[in-house]
């Protein structure tokens, strides 16, 4: 469990402060993820130890510092959260398994995984918070994809192609819709240029940019937490199919060391208290 947590803490690194990661690299740390939630599913599990379980887990949270020093205090702050999330859900899941009389492993699993997970999802959206990605931009460019723009546009195509000279519409030449003396107004005014070739599709597309930029100019500070909480929000809905998927393994896991004979499942009696007339 520490040794994959460590690898998980250098995968954080790898995505969030070195550009250009290939399709491999993806793919090894998607892997990583789901050994990390295997064995975590594993620990809170048998590992009956407390002190073990948590001064393990505790230690791999200090080995975070190792990659992520930048904000210290931040950072702090959200691992005490993923800690107390991990201990709450290691609770959860003991509790669910004594209370079990034929052991129900997505029930057991079920009942922390998701609270540690969200926990986690939380450290993750921290640490690109405070990325080189987002702290090192001064001005952060917005840009709606035309594909996008098209749909709005095209209930009012019609009614835009009436304002234009007869016998043009919005995939005309711009430089044969507007005269050359207003091509450079609208250039100056707007601070936009207008290639040979452009259409006054793109010009619109242009037009749109600068105004939705030109807008959010002075929230730009607010950018980078409003993008944080995105991915935090994006990971929590991935988490629910990922939980599941990390339950299924970890139960075939789980069969696999009952079958090599590392682990084993034992019936006990419980003493159960009833009130009778």
């Amino acid at each position: 469990m520490i040794l994959l947590t460590v690898c998980f803490w250098w995968f954080l690194k790898y995505v969030f402060y070195i550009e250009g990661l290939t399709v491999s690299c993806w793919i090894s740390g998607g892997v990583l993820f789901f050994l990390w939630g295997i064995s975590l599913c594993l620990a809170m599990l048998l590992i009956k130890n407390k002190f073990i379980l948590f001064g393990s887990f505790g230690l791999a949270l200090l080995l975070f510092f190792i990659f992520f020093s930048n904000k210290p205090f931040y950072y702090l702050i959200v691992l005490l959260i993923l800690f107390a999330s991990f201990t709450f859900a290691a609770n959860r899941i003991k509790k669910e398994e004594k209370v079990q009389v034929n052991l129900n492993f997505w029930r057991i699993w079920k009942r922390g995984l998701p609270v540690f997970i969200t926990a986690l999802c939380l450290v993750i959206a921290m640490v690109y918070y405070f990325s080189p990605e987002l702290m090192n931009k001064k001005e952060i460019k917005i840009k709606i994809p035309e594909k996008t723009i098209d749909i709005i546009l095209k209930p009012i195509e019609g009614l835009i192609k009436e304002k234009l000279p007869e016998g043009f519409d919005l995939d005309s030449d711009i430089n044969k819709i507007l005269p050359l003396e207003q091509k450079k107004d609208l250039e100056g005014k707007f601070g936009i240029k207008l290639e040979k070739g452009d259409t006054g599709r793109t010009a619109l597309y242009k037009l749109i940019d600068y105004q939705l930029n030109n807008i959010t100019g002075p929230y730009q500070y607010l950018i980078p937490l409003g993008l944080a909480i995105g991915l935090f929000i994006t990971l929590k809905i991935i988490s629910i199919l990922y939980v599941a998927i990390i339950i299924m393994l970890s139960w075939l896991v789980l069969r696999l060391l009952v079958a090599i004979k590392f682990a084993k499942f034992e019936k006990i009696q419980k003493e159960v208290e009833t009130v009778k007339l």
